[in-house]
């Protein structure tokens, strides 16, 4: 209800607004009745306050900072009976008024304060009553359609109904999910880039009414609504209406509330349908790659759910987050946990997604804190592994600028029988491994580097030590900061393909930083560390300090 409705109720007709007529449209959610002096540590927002001023009217400063304490805390206005202990209301009072845009009212003689109380709150009681029962049927109309077998499409039409206009349901991931109208793509593209930078820009979680900032777009769409939907500690989508928001209707923000709710229920149901499925799949993936399945024919029956195809070749990836184990030193662990499990889904999903796209017999499981993908070939060359560590670097960079979080990834050799999957993960695995021991976060590594491995296994030590010392010198075995900070660069340097912008951008640092210090280096080995002998050079004295380490 807002102030202007209060004002055609018959106990107020009389009432006349001597100030802060803007200020008409102002909601009203309560009236209070009050004469103390410290009245306004009493008062609510959006309420509207009816007052003879007796505790106040000695004092017109005291008036002036009520009008202005009142306007600052969001009440919707003063309601002043005058000819009892104010003969009239002071010009300062409502010129202070008028400069804040705060109504003030002369209230009538001829009714009491407490008739145009009980009138004023009877009204609002009723509205509250009507608002609430078109909540109850709205909801109860939406519940129905879930019930009967309706999905989101059914839900999305029907509040497109209620609301005379276009509805579109996204996903978290900005997927559309469903719409009620045949919506022109190119209309609503510049909508959908509009909301996809917004939600990358801050965190939406209220209803929000919303222009597009370029004013010459020819989009029928100029203006829109979102909404988002929410389940325990997560978000799940958003409900976008197009066309003009009529948030000045009640009705129109509780039919979207209503619908929200219903749509966050389905989620919530598919959601566990969804982990239910994913349990069965990881804890036959678990069997499979620790070897509990005995037989070729037993897997091929297993894995027929999961389209495994003992035909084809298959590669194992494993991917895991980068400082996933951070979380555990939060000061609220159980919090910590839950977050780092939401995450996870999330990631997980958008994985899965990504990767589904570009493959047709791919696979995303779980195993403990990894993760990982089966991919299918009906054959594998040189020129299908480019293809596949494309995709990932793809995928790679997506999760990151989407998330904000890294992700390493370790490659296996192929697997020509389903016998092998277990072998290949455990290959994946150790790549993984390998690349996390030199120090390194948002890597690709694939299993090839364990041959360089075991060659390295049938020097001595004391040969590779050697190696090592007279390839890096001073830099070895660093005991300074600035000689530490020198061997973190040049290993940068290095796993950049020795360029300078990437080096300074994968360690946050000035390209001029990386300069200096790549000068130092040089001037410490006394060599020139961009040639490709010198390179090489280097990168295995790296490689093997990561392998003495192992040992």
């Amino acid at each position: 209800m807002k102030l202007i409705d209060v004002l055609n109720l018959s106990t107020f007709k009389d009432a006349t607004v001597v100030a802060g007529q803007l200020g008409l449209t102002n909601p009203v959610q309560s009236v209070n009745l009050m004469d103390a002096p410290d009245i306004i540590h009493y008062l609510n927002a959006e309420q509207l306050l009816l007052t003879t001023a007796y505790s106040l009217h000695h004092d017109r400063q005291a008036l002036i900072e009520l009008v202005q304490q009142m306007a600052k805390q969001g009440c919707a206005g003063l309601g002043l009976k005058t000819k009892r202990y104010i003969e009239e209301i002071p010009e300062e009072i409502i010129t202070e008024a008028n400069k804040l845009n705060f109504p003030i009212i002369e209230l009538p003689l001829h009714y009491s304060l407490g008739e145009m109380l009980n009138e004023s709150l009877g009204c609002i009681l009723k509205e509250r009553t009507e608002e609430l029962n078109y909540a109850l049927n709205t909801h109860k109309e939406f519940s129905n359609i879930v019930m009967s077998g309706g999905g989101f499409s059914s839900v999305i039409a029907s509040l497109s109904s209620l609301l005379d206009a276009p509805v579109v349901l996204l996903n978290y991931r900005l997927d559309i999910l469903s719409s009620s109208h045949r919506i022109d793509q190119d209309s609503f593209f510049e909508v959908y880039w509009h909301i996809h930078d917004l939600i990358h820009r801050q965190e939406i979680d209220q209803y929000l009414a919303l222009t597009l900032p370029n004013e010459e777009t020819s989009s029928p769409y100029k203006e829109f609504s979102l909404y988002p939907i929410n389940t325990v500690n997560q978000q799940k989508g958003y409900v976008v209406i197009l066309g003009k928001a009529k948030s000045h209707n009640n009705s129109f923000l509780l039919a979207i509330e209503q619908a929200s709710n219903v749509i966050s229920f389905e989620f919530m149901k598919l959601h566990a349908l969804e982990q239910h499925s994913r349990r069965l799949k990881n804890e036959f993936f678990t069997d499979l790659i620790d070897g509990t399945i005995a037989t070729e024919e037993e897997i091929q029956s297993r894995g027929k759910t999961y389209a495994l195809d003992k035909s084809l070749q298959y590669v194992c990836i494993t991917f895991k987050i980068d400082g996933g184990s951070d979380y555990s030193l939060e000061n609220y662990p159980l919090q910590a946990e839950k977050e780092m499990n939401n995450k996870r889904d999330v990631i997980y999903e958008l994985v899965e997604v990504l990767i589904g796209k570009q493959f047709n017999s791919s696979i995303v499981f779980s195993k403990g804190d990894l993760f990982g993908i089966l991919i299918g070939f009906d054959f594998y060359n040189e020129s299908v592994e480019k293809n596949l560590l494309d995709v990932i670097r793809q995928t790679q960079d997506e999760v990151y600028h989407t998330l904000d979080t890294g992700l390493s990834f370790g490659i296996s050799n192929i697997a020509e029988k389903l016998n092998d999957i277990g072998i290949a993960f455990q290959e994946a695995v150790d790549s993984l491994r390998m690349g996390y021991r030199e120090n390194k976060n948002k890597f690709i590594k694939t299993y090839r580097t364990k041959e360089l491995t075991e060659l390295l296994k049938t020097i001595p030590s004391q040969k590779l030590k050697e190696f090592y010392q007279t390839s890096l010198k001073e830099l070895a075995y660093p005991k300074d900061k600035e000689k530490k900070d020198l061997v973190q660069t040049l290993s940068y340097f290095l796993n950049n393909n020795c360029q300078i912008a990437e080096t300074a951008k994968s360690m946050f640092v000035h390209r001029n930083t990386v300069i200096y210090r790549i000068k130092k280096c040089e001037e410490l080995l006394g060599r020139d560390i961009k040639s490709s002998d010198e390179t090489m050079r280097l990168r295995m004295a790296f490689f093997i300090q990561s392998f003495l380490l192992q040992k």
